[in-house]
């Protein structure tokens, strides 16, 4: 194998694993990116869900000895947490706040994920909901179209590179036999 080979598979992997990440933000939208921004800090943010008047939103905040410092509407709060107040879910330590007290988090009962007032099945209807709904600007249409273009671009230029490296295994064939 040559490096230009090794080159063209690690360039390839890159694509696609950035290609994954745009899309997974593309349809996670704003939650997808801050459990991703927990997830590569390694214990040093933490997934915050604060309750809003209009329900729940997700935010990231950092880990200061006991407390929490967070910003919600470009102003910055801080909540004290005690032992326990943070809950961890399959490795990702996440905490429940209300927006209106920030001072202090939202107690979870013992052996209990979220609070009783957050209901996941609604969350997620919510969301799902949010992201199938048409929108009458019709600027669905215009994601659609772009999305598509992408699409058959990359096709091309992995159809090209494909080419050009067979007419580059060909070409030494090529002039043996001619010559």
């Amino acid at each position: 194998m040559e490096m230009i080979d090794i080159l063209i598979m690690v360039f390839s992997m890159l694509l696609s694993f950035m290609l994954g990440t745009v899309a997974m933000l593309f349809f996670g939208g704003r939650t997808a990116l801050n459990y991703l921004l927990v997830r590569v800090s390694r214990g040093k943010k933490v997934l915050l869900f604060a309750k809003t008047k209009f329900g729940w939103r997700t935010l990231v905040a950092k880990k200061k000895e006991n407390t929490l410092i967070w910003k919600f509407d470009k102003s910055p709060k801080i909540t004290n947490v005690v032992d326990g107040d943070i809950s961890r879910y399959m490795r990702l330590d996440m905490i429940f706040v209300d927006a209106d007290k920030p001072a202090s988090c939202i107690k979870l009962k013992e052996g209990a994920l979220y609070p009783e007032d957050f209901d996941p099945e609604t969350y997620s209807h919510l969301l799902v909901r949010a992201l199938t709904r048409p929108n009458p600007d019709g600027v669905d249409e215009l994601k659609k179209y772009i999305v598509g273009v992408l699409f058959i671009v990359l096709i091309i230029l992995f159809a090209v590179i494909g080419l050009y490296m067979k007419l580059g295994d060909l070409a030494p064939v090529v002039a043996s036999a001619v010559i």
